[in-house]
């Protein structure tokens, strides 16, 4: 779970491993993160995430803590514009200030349409007072998926320079350690960004390699 607090600073706050011997599911795992990092005093304005955790459980978890959020939705997700006329979201005309729709078995919610790589992405937002929802902007939107798009970055750093996934062991507890010291390097370098030590989050890593690297073309073979 990545937290963005109102300046734009941005750390993992929780994590989770799977394990099929808890029975729980993914959804399952977002809630109880969610519902712990509020009992340390942590208050959202929005949460945000991809279409893995849209579903309608969530999203009427999210409404009954009264939190808004962004979440991404699959091109079929069914929503209305007319009771009992449920149509698939991508077959919507979505302005860009966006298109208030009813989802199904949900509720009233802003659509946005975002196109990477001649691909539409669509999201949904919701606020829990309908009068602050409707005169949503494409700026806000912006604004809050600027934030949830850091998820994606942090995504590429804790496997590329972090190594989350690169390790040779089997024991439950040293999973655990490895996947907790790869978060807590991430942290460590997101400071150092953060207080100007380094102008992003590769550089600590290229300055390991790259005179190694140097050095071994540089000797006669």
């Amino acid at each position: 779970m990545y937290y963005t607090d109102i300046s734009g600073n941005s750390y993992p706050v929780n994590f989770r491993l799977y394990d099929k011997r808890e029975n729980k599911t993914k959804n399952d795992y977002f809630i109880e993160m969610l519902q712990e990092i509020e009992s340390w005093g942590v208050e959202p304005d929005w949460v945000t995430g991809d279409s893995w955790y849209s579903s309608v459980a969530n999203l009427k978890f999210l409404r009954n803590e009264e939190v808004g959020f962004l979440f991404g939705v699959a091109h079929n997700r069914k929503v209305s514009l007319e009771p009992g006329q449920d149509i698939q979201i991508q077959t919507l005309v979505i302005p860009e200030s966006g298109l208030m729709a009813y989802l199904k078995e949900f509720g009233w919610v802003k659509v946005f349409c975002q196109d990477f790589k001649n691909e539409a992405r669509y999201y949904i937002l919701f606020l829990p007072k309908l009068d602050a929802l409707k005169p949503l902007t494409r700026e806000t939107f912006k604004q809050v998926h600027d934030r949830h798009w850091q998820i994606e970055s942090f995504h590429r750093v804790i496997k590329q320079v972090c190594n989350i996934e690169r390790f040779q062991v089997r024991d439950r507890q040293a999973i655990h350690n490895h996947f907790f010291c790869a978060l807590r390097a991430f942290g460590k370098l997101q400071t150092m960004r953060i207080g100007g030590l380094i102008d992003n989050l590769y550089q600590v890593s290229r300055q390991l390699f790259i005179p190694v690297i140097r050095q071994f073309w540089g000797e006669p073979q």
